[in-house]
């Protein structure tokens, strides 16, 4: 006897397409690198490279590196010759099991704002990497050949990285975009912002600016809204609901949803200096949104943990005592809006996962 357990053939048809397609991924990341490297040599060679700033290894990687993520992502869609679909084999959640409708409009544009979000992130994960090292490394400078390097392995990274997530995107994976997404936009918005004491006046300052920062900033928050949009339809899953009463309260979530996407793009197409009526409406209406997405999900996910349910009244309940410490002077705005956005941020991210959980199930 040898002791080994035989495995079920599943099991290695399971094991040998994950292995297929790593070395799919291990491929375009190695085609990436030698593509990276070749295009920036002619712009590398022969000088000094500042690690950030114009000019810099850290501002080709970050271009670069968008175009190629968002080749990357297009690859990996097609990767399961299912066209480009946003999640799985079928064009639409909501399709039957073993039916498969027409690809639609709406698919592709759900498609397109995920590959989007994805190239924004590796626009700005590297430019936030290349301002820390270069904070790090003091006046230092880059020779060219080491630059060159230096891209070609950060477009590898990117494709790898990229291809992996496109290849198995579902709400459980898109629950973390959405989440670096935010964080990535946010960081680089702040250490960008041409005014250091912004936060003095409030979280919008960063969108009121003729800079780079303040595209930054409202360019996160209309793509995150976007993505908001696109969500709500996989994350109110009516595939077997065939009571009226349910449809309508998951459907009620979904506009609920879907209203929280519009406003929150609302709140970067209309910054403060743009149209304080709309920026406030926008802000304060998802808020309020946000509030009946609290208090109605127990009824639209009958099956979600106890658990998830108290997370969102602590999560309303922390935002209410925020508001009252601003009203009461012991906040600043600034410090009001980031705990309410990231408990809205968070609590959405988890309804993701609670969401894709249920879906598997």
């Amino acid at each position: 006897m040898t002791g080994v357990k035989p495995q079920h053939p599943r099991a290695l048809s399971s094991r040998a397409a994950a292995l297929n397609l790593e070395g799919a991924a291990i491929t375009l990341g190695g085609a990436a690198l030698v593509l990276g490297a070749l295009v920036s040599l002619p712009f590398f060679w022969g000088r000094a490279l500042p690690i950030a700033g114009p000019g810099s290894v850290s501002q080709f990687a970050a271009l670069s590196g968008s175009v190629v993520a968002l080749v990357a992502y297009a690859i990996g869609r097609l990767w399961h010759r299912n066209a480009l679909t946003p999640f799985g084999g079928r064009p639409s959640q909501e399709a039957d099991p073993g039916h498969r409708r027409t690809l639609t409009a709406i698919d592709v544009f759900d498609t397109v704002v995920i590959a989007l979000a994805h190239a924004i992130i590796a626009l700005l994960g590297w430019l936030v990497l290349g301002a820390v090292m270069a904070a790090g490394f003091t006046d230092a400078t880059v020779y060219s050949l080491a630059g060159t390097a230096l891209a070609g392995a950060a477009a590898a990274v990117t494709a790898y990285a990229v291809f992996l997530s496109a290849t198995r995107m579902d709400l459980m994976r898109l629950s973390t975009v959405l989440g670096a997404f935010a964080i990535t936009g946010l960081l680089a918005s702040m250490l960008s912002a041409p005014d250091p004491h912004w936060w003095q006046l409030h979280l919008s300052a960063l969108g009121m600016s003729n800079s780079i920062s303040s595209l930054t900033f409202n360019l996160t928050l209309i793509i995150a809204g976007l993505m908001m949009t696109a969500i709500a339809r996989y994350a109110t899953d009516l595939r077997g609901v065939g009571d009226p009463v349910q449809r309508s309260r998951v459907l009620r979530l979904r506009v609920c949803l879907i209203l929280i996407g519009v406003l929150l793009a609302g709140v970067g197409l209309f910054p403060l200096d743009v149209s304080k009526v709309l920026h406030n409406v926008s802000a304060v209406g998802m808020l309020i949104t946000f509030t009946f997405v609290v208090f109605w999900v127990r009824r639209a996910l009958p099956g979600a943990p106890r658990s998830f349910l108290v997370y969102g009244y602590v999560s309303f309940a922390v935002i209410v005592v925020a508001a009252v410490f601003f009203v009461t002077g012991y906040y600043v705005l600034t410090a009001t809006e980031l705990v309410a956005g990231v408990m809205v941020f968070s609590w959405l991210i988890v309804y993701l996962r609670v969401s894709g959980a249920a879906a598997r199930t």
